[in-house]
């Protein structure tokens, strides 16, 4: 009867283990992996998405990994079957007494609860004889190095990591292959309670207590399993480990901002955040780390310099021409502080910065940068009133001159002429995005960029003119494939290319950059954008200024890279406000702050790198006919400034001085002015004069009278009451006496001295009645008015330059 029924139970095992075959379907949360993007170089991680599990090779494991996986687990793994009876046994009585079924599994039984699907939410005693007969398929149909391999990379360890590799970089922030002994038993511990054991804190926690134990129970067998040198295990200390999971660096930029773009153009190649968080998918992005860091850097110091508050909002993008890359890209103060992305979520108008994308244009019909138009400072153009910046911008400019200058009127006249429909195709074709507002051809207004653009957009448009006429879509994706480097599919089932970016469009031909890179030089080397000048680097751009100054722009470029900077202010309902006043200045323009912030930027960006030349310009097209004559201009006294701020008035241009500029070195002259008192305009103009002495023999030959008073100090001459007309006549005769004394040859002659401070002037000059006098000079006073018409030199502080009056010769 007993053998009837061992053969019965016999049949039934055969069949059952018959019946049971491994399942190909597998959990889900065992084949999730986890997508890493990394910066530019490949290694250096930005973000992990999803699932913290990253498949590894059992060859890239270490020995002394997995022997402290098997002392912690199954130590008979290599020699024994997939199941071990007393642990089922023990397993079988506890589900039988309502205890939890749990413990006593082998890897193999393991592997087969966590990673084939229909088995791991069953807590019943059929769930665990299908275990038992699964794990014992395993055991005969596949190889221990793959039950192996399988288990390491499905197993949780805990802070949400699963598999070994994941493992190693959350808790040591090391690849697997980095670990050491001490570490790899610390992690094979783990596996036991992974929810419950804790690796930091205080040793006397239960938690951390009963971990303690467990790794001295694993490195224990792997001493005696000889696996590990008793010698060597006596030196182990418990290992320290990271409080973050993580072994990504977090910062201001790189939490959010980063991953959200990457997140949104996946999107765009047809892959979906599901797909992003349990593919698997290795993205390398087209960001520099040290650049990206540097954005956040210099735009603090900017705002700290110049006392900008919150509200003030920075754009920075960095694009490469040569792969249309975003290199780096500031995003804002913070992700945690603001989600809301400035260099690729905002939209900002451009105001000038958009008007090489007519430039380029009018060079592409054939016009060529010797062209002239009328600048005059206001003009009526389809019936809108358009004006320039200053009224001292009001003449006929060429093509050249007026980007240099940012002419309102000439630009606006220029697209009337060239016609915006073109317009709107070329800047279409440089990178604004079709669907933007306002990018019509019926705008009059157009030139003057008055479209909604994002700062990444703005330097994807100046790439085309560094690319030498080529535009090459701004992206952050480098490279996407899988874990293993292959390609991968979309949700579409479309295979994307590795580089799915490299496509390349001509826009205009090498010439028109060129020429159009031409312009732009002049604009930092002599137009409104000097404070961006980089010295012996060569460097074209346009400053951009808007309607009621709510937004200030420099954009601008080197053969190496294309950078726009942005600048504006909104309040916490992100409304528009402008910016004057703000920072001290009374308004703030784009060769400004902005071309500050370019400068710095670009120059560390350059660092180290060779110098490039721009080509040379390519003088393409001939001068249209309908330009506008060019006349010499009248000169006038007032000056005409930029239309964007250089130097303040007490700076003097410096082009190897930060931002172009430096202060005044007060001279001898303008000291010792500023130390003497303040005089009326009313004051009569003095003058100060030392008389040689003329021989009394000499004055009374000539039938002058003797002087009764010499002055030959530094005391000033005064002019005597109202004389009578006899005293008059007089006077006059001795002056001609003494005159014709002093033009006798070996006659004393007489010599004025300036005043403190005062210039000399020719040694030359004529007496009151005309004839010149030789060996004269005169000095005007500080202030006031001279007396005669004759005199040395004009009065200081005049507006009509009086002078001061010919002097006495004075007798004894």
């Amino acid at each position: 009867m007993v053998a009837v029924m061992i053969l019965g139970v016999a049949t039934l095992v055969v069949v059952a283990y018959a019946n049971t075959p491994i399942p190909t379907a597998t959990q889900t949360d065992a084949t999730r992996q986890e997508s890493v993007i990394y910066y530019g170089n490949g290694s250096t991680p930005i973000a992990r998405v999803g699932m913290h599990r990253e498949d590894v090779p059992l060859d890239k494991v270490p020995k002394h990994v997995q022997d402290a996986v098997l002392a912690a687990e199954d130590r008979g793994f290599w020699h024994e079957p997939g199941v071990s009876p007393t642990g089922v046994a023990r397993a079988l009585f506890k589900t039988a007494t309502g205890g939890d079924v749990t413990g006593g599994s082998t890897i193999t039984q393991q592997l087969a609860r966590n990673y084939y699907q229909g088995l791991s939410q069953e807590r019943t005693i059929s769930r665990k004889l299908k275990e038992i007969l699964i794990s014992v398929r395993l055991g005969n149909d596949k190889q221990k190095k793959e039950i192996l391999n399988l288990y390491l990379n499905t197993v949780s360890f805990g802070r949400q990591a699963y598999g070994i590799q994941a493992a190693s970089r959350a808790y040591f922030h090391k690849t697997v292959n980095q670990i050491n002994e001490a570490e790899a038993a610390l992690l094979a511990a783990m596996i036991q309670r992974p929810s419950y054991f804790v690796t930091t804190g205080s040793d006397s926690n239960p938690a951390k207590k009963a971990l303690i134990e467990r790794w001295n129970y694993v490195l224990d067998g792997m001493v005696k399993e000889k696996w590990l040198d008793p010698t060597k295990r006596a030196g182990l200390t418990f290992p320290k480990t990271q409080t973050n999971w993580s072994d990504v660096r977090d910062t201001t930029q790189t939490a959010g901002y980063l991953k959200d773009r990457v997140v949104k153009e996946l999107r765009t190649l047809g892959i979906d955040e599901q797909k992003l968080e349990t593919g698997g998918l290795r993205i390398t992005t087209t960001f520099d780390k040290g650049l990206q860091d540097y954005t956040a850097k210099v735009v603090r110091a900017v705002r700290k310099e110049r006392n900008l508050q919150k509200d003030i909002h920075f754009g920075l993008t960095t694009i490469d021409p040569k792969t249309g890359g975003v290199v780096a890209a500031y995003g804002g103060p913070g992700y945690n502080k603001q989600q809301f992305d400035d260099s690729f979520d905002a939209k900002v108008q451009p105001g000038s910065s958009f008007k090489p994308i007519v430039l380029a244009t009018a060079l592409k019909e054939g016009t060529s940068l010797r062209t002239t138009l009328d600048g005059s400072y206001r003009r009526v153009i389809n019936g809108t009133p358009f004006t320039n910046d200053s009224r001292g911008e009001n003449g006929v400019y060429d093509l050249k001159q007026m980007t240099a200058m940012s002419i309102n009127t000439a630009y606006v006249d220029l697209g009337q002429k060239i016609g915006l429909s073109k317009v709107v195709e070329m800047a279409k074709a440089m990178g604004i995005p079709e669907n933007t507002p306002s990018l019509d051809s019926t705008y009059t207004s157009l030139p003057l960029g008055v479209i909604d653009a994002s700062p990444v957009t703005m330097a994807s448009v100046y790439s085309t003119f560094a690319a030498e006429g080529k535009h090459r879509s701004p992206h952050v994706i480098k490279e996407i494939t899988d874990q293993h480097g292959n390609p991968v599919t979309n949700d579409k089932g479309k295979k994307l290319k590795k580089r799915p970016w490299e496509k390349t469009t001509e826009v205009f031909p090498e010439g028109v950059a060129r020429d159009a890179t031409s312009a732009m030089r002049a604009v930092v080397t002599s137009g409104t954008g000097k404070k961006a000048n980089l010295g012996v680097r060569p460097v074209a751009g346009k400053t951009g200024t808007t309607d009621a100054n709510k937004s200030a722009w420099f954009v601008g470029y080197t053969p190496e890279y294309a950078t726009s900077v942005a600048m504006w202010r909104q309040d916490r309902k992100g409304v528009r406000q402008s910016l004057l006043g703000v920072g001290g200045y009374d308004q703030i323009y784009g060769g400004d702050v902005p071309a500050e912030l370019f400068r710095r930027f670009m120059m560390k960006a350059l660092e180290g790198k060779d110098i490039s030349q721009f080509g040379p310009p390519a003088n393409v097209g001939s001068i249209a006919p309908w330009a506008t004559p060019k006349t010499d201009p009248k000169p006038t006294n007032t000056p005409t400034p930029d239309a964007d701020p250089t130097c303040k008035p007490n700076e003097v241009e410096d082009p190897d001085a930060p931002g172009g500029c430096k202060k005044k070195t007060p001279t001898r002259r303008t000291r010792r002015r500023r130390r003497r008192p303040t005089r009326s305009r009313a004051t009569r103009c003095t003058c100060r004069w030392v008389a040689t002495r003329i021989s009394r023999r000499a004055a009374t030959s000539a039938g002058g009278a003797p002087a009764t008073r010499t002055t030959r100090s530094a005391g000033r001459i005064r002019r005597p009451a109202a004389p009578t007309a006899t005293a008059s006549r007089e006077r006059r005769a001795r002056d001609a006496a003494a005159r014709g004394a002093m033009e006798r040859p070996g006659a004393t002659t007489l010599r004025a001295v300036p005043r403190s401070g005062s210039s000399p002037v020719p040694r030359s000059g004529r007496s009151a009645a005309g004839p010149r006098v030789s060996g004269l000079r005169g000095v005007a006073g500080s202030a006031g008015r001279g007396r005669g018409p004759n005199s040395l030199l004009p009065c200081r502080r005049h507006p009509k330059g009086s002078r001061c009056p010919a002097p006495r010769p004075m007798v004894t």
